[in-house]
């Protein structure tokens, strides 16, 4: 898997950060799935043309989180 380093601006990374507490997901996770659903969403790339690993996130539902009483 290739990395890449994207900067992002204090209240970008606080809303990818919330977003990815509630979808339960690393924050990473989360931005990779972002942009691959993006990219998907602009026909630049389907399901079937990439061996990409995020694609078993968008496929996985979040975890729920256990109820606390």
């Amino acid at each position: 898997m290739t990395r890449i380093t994207i900067s992002l601006k204090e209240l970008e990374r606080t809303a990818l950060r919330a977003l990815a507490e509630k979808e339960f997901r690393d924050p990473r996770q989360q931005a990779a799935l972002i942009i691959r659903q993006e990219l998907e969403r602009r026909g630049l790339l389907t399901v079937q043309n990439t061996s990409c690993p995020i694609e078993v996130f968008s496929t996985i539902p979040p975890k729920v989180k256990p109820e606390t009483k």
